[in-house]
């Protein structure tokens, strides 16, 4: 088992790397966010997300983050009572709520993708552009593979289950 095990090495696998690469860029731009904007990682994120899509509901909104869209109705709540985000009926579903940035978010909208942008220059110093776009391609082509698999395995599941 043991042997099995190290044959895993999972430290220095794609998956463990590139995740630990986006945790630590993830907590990088938490701390700088909350410094400049007072906002807290799932708030920057929610408020990034609809100045790119306003008006989207919160199931597409947490679909968009990836993100459970229960784990959401708190941070819009926050968001809410701060004045960041309005919510409003769905004119053509009543059973669902649209999510629009506030004037105060879009005030904040263009520093919060200034320190996004200085802290990919950081991170990305010393390392050549092409490097950067082969490493995207890569993880693009690793992500359709992964999805690809899923939905082949959940066809499968689904032709056994009738």
């Amino acid at each position: 088992m043991r042997d099995k095990l190290k044959s895993l090495d999972y430290k220095n696998s794609v998956a463990f790397i590139s995740r630990n690469a986006s945790k630590e860029l993830e907590k990088a731009l938490d701390v700088e966010l909350l410094r400049t904007s007072g906002l807290s990682g799932a708030k920057w994120k929610v408020v990034i997300a609809l100045a790119i899509r306003n008006g989207i509901s919160q199931k597409e909104l947490a679909d968009f983050l990836s993100l459970d869209a229960s784990s959401l109705v708190p941070v819009i709540d926050r968001l809410e009572q701060d004045q960041f985000v309005t919510r409003k009926l769905d004119p053509k579903d009543r059973r669902n709520n649209r999510i629009f940035v506030t004037k105060k978010s879009e005030s904040i909208v263009g520093s919060v993708v200034d320190a996004i942008l200085n802290l990919r220059k950081i991170v990305y110093r010393n390392i050549p552009a092409r490097d950067i776009e082969t490493t995207k391609a890569v993880l693009e082509k690793i992500t359709e593979n992964a999805e690809s698999f899923v939905l082949q395995k959940k066809h499968k599941n689904a032709k056994k289950s009738k």
